[in-house]
This record gives structure tokens, sequence and C-alpha cells, in this order.
């Protein structure tokens, strides 16, 4: 189905929530999958419909990498003063 506008996600989860139609009617007249329509049911009620999660955690990863960088570095030295 590719990427979806903010209205459209909208429109079908107020079909289910005010409408109270079922995912297997939502499926139908729109062509949305049945567990595309509930997880953005799910996210709506949880409040994070319109947040992108697409490449999120980069600057984690980032922060992961030089954790292990300044690690490797403080292990290499204490392994340098043991062998003297």
């Amino acid at each position: 189905m590719g990427k979806v506008s903010n209205e459209f996600k909208l429109k079908i989860v107020e079909q289910r929530v005010i409408n109270k139609k079922t995912f297997i009617e939502i499926e139908h007249e729109h062509g949305v999958l049945r567990g595309t329509a509930y997880s953005w049911v799910k996210r709506y009620k949880a409040g994070t419909l319109f947040q992108d999660r697409r490449g999120g955690g980069k600057e984690d990863r980032y922060d992961d990498y030089e954790f292990l960088k300044k690690s490797l570095a403080l292990l290499k030295e204490i392994r340098s003063k043991s062998h003297k």
C-alpha cells in the first residue's frame, strides 16, 4: 500500500472507533489490511498515530558506539599496564 496520508489513517480509525465498523468491513471497503487498521487504532489510542517511527534510534546507536569505543580504549590501557 505504501505510505498513506495522516488524513486517510484518521478516516480509517474513525470508521472503526466512531462508526464501529469491523476490521473486515474496513479491509473490503478501503483495501487496508486488518492488521494495519488494528495497529493504526492501537497507535491512535496511545496517541502515537502520527509519529513517524522510521529510522529511529540513530542517536542511541551513536551513543552506544561512543560508549563501546571509550570502553575499549580503557580496556587496552588496563591491559597494557598489567603487562608491564
